[in-house]
């Protein structure tokens, strides 16, 4: 059996206050690429739920930059590495690796050649490189800053020239190849973020914290003028400038700040011609623009909070603003309906939560962020509430719902601490919540504890069944017992004790049909039971699945209650069957989520939905 990647809906790029973003494109125009935690996506322009990525780097990645033949990509990382990869075909195979610097790499520029490269960034007494791609020869120097250089750019066309910008207020001039010092340039009074050759080479600008925009000529380096500088107060930038991007015309330069605006500068005519604000009216840092890219098929910008918007300068606002996560994804849920009608929430450790709507072949894989949701606190644990709701086990052990629209969210009690397993009932009126310390049922707000009658073993994973109401718990002595629960939200036993793991189990997940009991433990082995064979029929034997090596996040059973995926630490996906006359391998989606599988769906007979700690959402047909 095999399988096809259907979507892959990106994490969204990684920021940190104070630090310019790097968007880039690749010659065409129409991708761009960024880096998210230790992967580099590669994103379309014209629709952004497309999208690739490389996970060749071992450590968290920075940049990243096509070279202008289009064939190879240039990726940096916080050691200082730069890998540079095939970027044509599916292998993305690597063709050379060094590290030029001792730091994080701040930006990587390639000259037209697709020869020569320069990296910059933090270092011990080396903040930039010149080398060849292939080789790593060195091709010149990068000299003159005090600090930390937080970008470069490279003419790409004879004479070759090159320019950078430093945290010590600087920017420096070169001329090559090979490229070597010619002069600093002074006219910034604090940190300089960014600076762009324009797409005709006859200008180069750069962009700092004092606000201001400069101008410079691409060969010889001279101030032509900065930018708007008789420009009315209320036109200029009320912060730093963190990034700035020419027009494929080379007349116009737009420009990221801090204020949460972006604003677009008539070269030509020396004035502002058009103000984007991101967010009216608010000021607060998650909507600070710390990127920008402006390419013939799109203008975007970044926020602080990672979210991508869309621009155009006869808008006073974004055209489209799309949001994703920036952090490991830690729980998800998705809500029943009918199939194809499902609606899927993921949270991230960051707190932020995002509602992916599958009802609309248009909009199924646009993320839209949950408002009032917890900010900052990780929601533990996720699961369906009835067709229309998600319960949510926040680290701080407030229990939370939110409505399917997304429009509304409300907690519901206190856990008293975070939640390592969730369930709830079909008809969403009980929750049973497995915290550090306890086992607790949740209804109408009441919080009562659960202390199993026959076994003193602490618990570590919860189920319920949707439709007879059977509660499974698997435990620390490796056992996974059935139990109903009474008016009084007491554990009776349901006679049901299932034995065969040499771990404790950490996933457990009932069929839609209720006949089967998958549960996986912690070594990684999964074990599917009939628990509920029907008209007096035999049970089946179980089915005992083993090809995972690590902890088993997730399990969800397909419409048809015969095929199960499973979700594991790592990075597998595998889709099992149950049926009798099965002897086909199971299909093994290997490397799915960098980090870990943490959620696994079922929402169509040929569908599987995945998220991971990448940040990512991905959708296979299997």
């Amino acid at each position: 059996m095999s399988y096809t990647k259907e979507s892959f809906y990106a994490p969204a790029p990684m920021t940190e206050r104070g630090h310019s973003v790097r968007l880039t494109a690749d010659p065409s125009g129409t991708q761009f690429v960024y880096a998210s935690g230790k992967t580099i996506i590669i994103r379309s322009l014209t629709d952004l739920t497309q999208a690739t990525e490389y996970t060749g780097h071992t450590q968290a990645t920075t940049m990243a930059r096509f070279s202008p033949s289009g064939y190879y990509v240039a990726s940096g990382d916080v050691q200082g590495n730069v890998r540079i990869w095939d970027a044509v075909g599916e292998e993305q195979r690597l063709k050379s690796e060094f590290r030029p610097i001792s730091e994080r790499v701040n930006d990587i520029a390639w000259d037209s050649e697709s020869q020569r490269v320069m990296a910059v960034g933090a270092g011990n007494g080396r903040f930039g490189h010149v080398f060849l791609f292939d080789s790593g020869n060195t091709v010149g120097s990068v000299e003159g800053h005090a600090a930390t250089i937080n970008a470069c750019t490279m003419r790409q066309q004879r004479p070759f020239r090159a320019a950078t910008c430093s945290d010590d207020g600087t920017c420096v001039f070169y001329h090559g190849a090979p490229y070597r010092l010619n002069k600093v340039l002074s006219e910034h009074t604090g940190f300089v973020h960014d600076v762009r050759y324009a797409p005709s080479d006859e200008y180069f600008a750069s962009a700092g914290a004092d606000g201001r925009l400069f101008l410079y000529d691409g060969k010889t380096g001279e101030l032509v003028r900065q930018v708007a500088k008789g420009a009315a107060e209320q036109d200029a930038h009320k912060g730093s400038i963190f990034a700035l991007a020419w027009s494929p015309d080379s007349r116009y330069v737009v420009t990221a700040g801090g204020d949460g605006t972006c604003r677009f500068w008539d070269v030509a005519e020396d004035r502002l011609a058009h103000t984007v604000h991101v967010a009216q009216g608010a000021r607060a840092p998650e909507h600070q623009q710390v990127g920008v890219l402006w390419t013939p098929a799109a203008i975007v910008s970044l926020s602080l909070s990672g979210d991508i918007n869309e621009l155009s300068m006869q808008d006073d606002a974004p055209v489209r603003v799309v949001t994703g996560h920036q952090r490991p994804i830690t729980a998800a849920a998705m809500t029943g309906g009918q199939q194809g009608q499902q609606q899927l929430y993921t949270a991230s450790y960051d707190g932020k939560l995002c509602r992916w709507d599958w009802t609309q072949d248009d909009t199924r894989g646009v993320a839209r962020r949950v408002e009032g949701a917890k900010s900052g606190v990780q929601v533990d644990a996720a699961a369906a509430a009835g067709q229309d709701h998600v319960a949510l086990a926040y680290m701080d052990g407030t229990l939370c719902t939110v409505a399917s629209d997304g429009a509304a969210m409300a907690q519901a009690a206190g856990l008293g601490s975070g939640a390592r397993s969730l369930a709830v009932n079909a008809s969403g009126t009980c929750v049973a919540a497995l915290t550090d310390d306890t086992l607790v049922a949740v209804r109408q707000g009441q919080r009562t504890r659960l202390s199993p009658p026959d076994t003193t073993s602490p618990a570590s994973a919860v189920a319920f069944d949707q439709h007879s109401g059977v509660l499974a718990l698997g435990f620390m002595d490796m056992m996974v017992r059935m139990y109903t629960l009474d008016a009084e939200l007491a554990l009776v036993p349901a006679g049901r004790i299932i034995s065969g793991h040499q771990r404790e189990p950490t996933a457990l997940a009932f069929s839609p049909d209720g006949r089967w009991l998958a549960s996986g433990d912690a070594q990684g082995k999964i074990i599917a039971t009939d628990v509920a064979p029907g008209d007096g029929a035999a049970a089946m034997p179980p089915r005992r699945w083993g090809r995972h090596t690590a902890r088993i996040y997730a399990l969800a059973w397909a419409p048809d209650s015969v095929r199960a995926a499973s979700a594991s630490l790592d990075g597998h996906v595998y889709v099992w069957s149950t049926a009798a006359a099965t002897t086909a391998r199971p299909v093994d989606i290997p490397a799915a989520h960098v980090g870990g599988v943490r959620a696994v769906f079922f929402p169509r007979a040929s569908t599987v939905v995945s998220a991971g700690a990448d940040g990512g959402v991905k959708v296979w047909t299997v």
